[in-house]
């Protein structure tokens, strides 16, 4: 199923999502709108950088006090056009109400409560199981898909296995060849020290197992817990022990270590969503609506 050639990396991953938004016909696209008055300033820059490159309608979902300061802040000509505001009491239900509903294409979950708006959406899919995918970059401009983002994600093997087979779907969409790194808790020789290391270290292997077993061709290796060997290798789908874990990576990439996000895709559900961090920086929320108009309507993909 997968080819022996190299994976791809001549382009940035990021730049093969702007081609996709680029071909893409119009779509209406909403975001969450919070409590963080300075969150809010940032995703309308990162909402009118975008809107001068790429073709959409952005619907900004959030009560009538956080609507109007906003509002004020806008160009008009961007109000009448390519912004509308949604007056909202509980936005993390209203957005995934006009998804469903088809008043919108995709959501970008944007500055509202990741909890409040997981609570409806499971309840909506009628799925306790979220996935997230996540585009990251380091300080020096490598990029690769990461997860898991989310702290209650991954928290045992089948739950792992799952996750990965989701994201080598994603990794198709864009003509991606996937070379994975799966990490544990510790270096192989360190078995031994402690139950719960030797269990993430054995499970690191029995998933490389698993999937060279699926698909005799895939790039898959267990990188122990040498994060910095996944990177230098250049895999483009690097997966952490543990949902914990992982969360705790991408914090301290992006806030602390000079990195980017571009948004985390929710994988294995019927609509498009794409998760920002409540205290993102522009780029991630840019990044993001690349995402929700590349991936709208994915049989155009």
């Amino acid at each position: 199923m997968f080819s022996k050639k190299k994976p791809f990396i001549s382009m940035k991953i990021i730049q093969k999502y702007e081609l996709a938004a680029k071909a893409k016909n119009p779509v209406n696209i909403g975001i969450g709108i919070g409590d963080n008055e300075n969150q809010n300033q940032k995703i309308l820059k990162a909402s009118l950088t975008f809107l001068k490159k790429f073709k959409s309608n952005l619907f900004f979902f959030g009560k009538k006090d956080y609507k109007n300061s906003l509002i004020k802040q806008t160009p008009k000509s961007k109000v009448n056009t390519k912004i509308k505001y949604i007056d909202c009491e509980i936005p993390e239900k209203s957005i995934i109400d006009f998804l469903i509903r088809d008043n919108i294409h995709s959501i970008v979950r944007g500055s509202i409560s990741s909890n409040k708006f997981l609570n409806h959406l499971k309840k909506k899919l009628n799925n306790n199981e979220i996935h997230r995918l996540a585009i990251l970059e380091t300080f020096t401009g490598d990029q690769f898909f990461y997860g898991p983002v989310g702290i209650d994600e991954c928290n045992n093997l089948n739950k792992k296995r799952t996750y990965i087979e989701l994201a080598l779907k994603e990794l198709r969409k864009v003509e991606i060849t996937p070379k994975i790194s799966i990490l544990s808790g510790g270096r192989l020789g360190d078995v031994g020290r402690d139950s719960k290391i030797d269990q993430l270290i054995q499970d690191g292997d029995e998933i490389v197992k698993l999937f060279k077993d699926r698909y005799s061709n895939l790039m898959i290796s267990h990188d122990e817990i040498l994060i910095e060997n996944a990177v230098e290798s250049k895999s483009n789908l690097i997966i952490a022990p543990d949902g914990v874990s992982g969360n705790l990576i991408y914090r301290t990439l992006v806030h602390l270590g000079g990195g980017k996000a571009y948004g985390a895709i929710y994988m294995g559900i019927p609509r498009t969503i794409i998760d920002t961090s409540r205290v993102g920086n522009q780029s991630e929320i840019y990044g993001a609506l690349i995402l929700a108009l590349a991936l709208s309507n994915e049989s155009d993909f």
